[in-house]
């Protein structure tokens, strides 16, 4: 944005022909131990402040004295000309602790509402009077957090309020982005366009990972993340008649927005894109307002934004596959239908392509040849792992751990039942070396595992087996901790006290099962 401000100027003969951005670029080796001897020398002395100020500083009105101070400061600094990167980088603690302090004073004293609003003017001032831009989007965040938190105003934490503030914090984005578009690019202008494009930066940064954390986990990652608070906040939004409408009038003002701007999308095909992209933005409420942003950002060519946003979007449409006011069947019939949908448009708009240039289009062999290669590759990666699976299946070893006691009726979710197994108590040192571990258990009578201890390569006993377990935040876990069936069989699953297990001579397990208390299928 900065180099197209100093184009724009220098074709409307305000600034020199040959005009260009000067590189204040240093390397960054220098600029991270200037840095981090800037730190080390201001945590100390920043420490021996409070340590002498105590309560006075938390409690009194030297919060906004010695707040104030700081703030003044570090902005002397930031704005002087010439300092060296060693006091440069001193001005970083200061700024963060008379932002600190000012905002400990002033919602202490004042209600949510008017410290929120004055920390998001204070945090857009000193991002307008400094003047590096690298600092200013990390201002823009900052204020778009405090703004966010204003206009939630939730003493206690309530969803709809969130989302409420998260979508207003987009519509002051776009306000301001559109104010800024429409004005004229002029010397004395520059610098405030400048500064007003990076807070932007840093602010529509934080609502769009707002409307991807609130949309919960995303398909094909969520195996990865705890099960707990997985569906996201906007679990309780979904079906919410005013987040759906929200987020499909945001989806169609994203087109609409497009279509005004590039009238080449003004096409039955990629109208019928649109519809669907709003559709689905209905049946995901933080969907419309990503699409938003990035019809918006590629309108005006911001592809940094854009890309976050489009990033944003991506997540959110994979939160779908969690969503629990739809069974999984239907859902699956809307991916398959959407899917088809936009693969028609894109043959169809690749027809007209060939059409219009009325010269066959081929790919050079290297192309075809990369093609084949790469389905060829998918065909055996994905044939071969099911090869595995059917193979482990057929003729690992059965064995049954028993699982660990929770009440059913906080685990079962729509589709899924999270697992818990008894696993042995082992030293955390030990557990930090490896994701993997592989542990002893004995095998009793019935074919149960009883976890002994990690294995240390001694010969195993004849009733003895090795098990790979993987180690999580969660805790330790042998090959999943889910366990998935049909909608409607919560009832019959509930009663689960052990997981059938196929075990390989390796220790590689395969939950096949879920059995009941006297190992009886369920």
């Amino acid at each position: 944005m900065n180099k197209d401000l100093i184009q724009s100027a220098a074709e409307r003969g305000i600034l020199p022909a040959d005009a260009v951005q000067q590189d204040i670029t240093r390397p960054w080796p220098i600029v991270l131990m200037t840095g981090l001897g800037a730190w080390l020398a201001a945590i100390p002395f920043i420490a021996v402040i409070f340590m002498i100020g105590g309560d006075v500083l938390t409690w009194g009105p030297m919060s906004y004295l010695m707040g104030g101070l700081f703030l003044a400061s570090a902005l002397f600094i930031l704005r002087g000309n010439g300092r060296s990167e060693f006091v440069e980088q001193l001005a970083l603690p200061a700024l963060l602790v008379g932002g600190v302090l000012l905002g400990m004073g002033l919602y202490r004293d004042t209600p949510p509402l008017i410290a929120g609003a004055l920390l998001t003017l204070l945090s857009l001032g000193v991002a307008w009077r400094i003047t590096q831009n690298w600092l200013r989007v990390l201002l823009g965040t900052v204020a778009c957090a405090t703004f966010i938190a204003m206009v939630a105003n939730n003493t206690q934490f309530d969803e709809m309020q969130l989302w409420g503030g998260i979508h207003c914090a987009l519509l002051a984005w776009l306000v301001a982005t559109t104010l800024s578009d429409k004005q004229p690019v002029s010397a004395a202008n520059a610098g405030n366009l400048i500064a007003l494009e990076s807070a932007a930066g840093g602010w529509i940064v934080l609502v769009l990972f707002a409307l991807a954390a609130m949309s919960g986990k995303t398909f094909m990652l969520g195996a990865q993340l705890n099960h707990t608070g997985s569906r996201g906040l906007a679990s309780t939004l979904v079906g919410a008649p005013l987040p759906q409408a929200v987020s499909l009038l945001m989806a169609i003002a994203g087109a609409a927005w497009l279509a005004h701007s590039w009238t080449i999308l003004r096409t039955p095909r990629l109208l019928l894109a649109a519809a669907l992209l709003a559709v689905l933005s209905w049946l995901i409420p933080m969907l419309g307002g990503a699409l938003l942003v990035l019809a918006v950002c590629v309108a005006s060519s911001r592809w940094i934004p854009a890309a976050t946003a489009a990033v944003a979007a991506a997540w959110i449409f994979g939160s779908f596959y969690y969503q629990l006011n739809i069974p999984l069947s239907s859902k699956a019939a809307i991916m398959t239908c959407m899917g088809a949908a936009f693969g028609l448009i894109a043959w169809l708009n690749w027809r007209r392509q060939i059409r219009r240039d009325a010269v066959p289009v081929h790919a050079p062999r290297w192309q075809q040849a990369g093609i084949a290669v790469s389905l060829a590759a998918t065909l055996i990666v994905a044939n071969g792992a099911i090869w595995q699976k059917e193979n482990l299946i057929a003729n690992g070893r059965p064995v049954f751990m028993e699982l660990a006691p929770a009440d059913p009726r906080s685990l079962i979710q729509g589709d899924y039942m999270a697992l818990r197994f008894h696993t042995p108590v082992l030293d955390k040192a030990e557990l930090s070396a490896a994701r993997r571990i592989k542990v002893v258990a004995k095998i009793d009578a019935r074919s149960v595992a009883i976890m002994q201890a990690i294995d240390t390569g001694k010969p195993l006993e004849p009733d003895e087996i090795l098990i790979e377990l993987l180690h999580t935040g969660g805790g330790l876990r042998p090959a999943t901790d889910a366990w998935h069936f049909k909608e409607g069989e919560a009832e019959r699953w509930a009663k689960a006290r052990f997981g059938e297990f196929r075990i390989d001579d390796k220790g590689r397990a395969l939950l096949v099962g879920l059995r009941g208390a006297n190992l009886e299928k369920l």
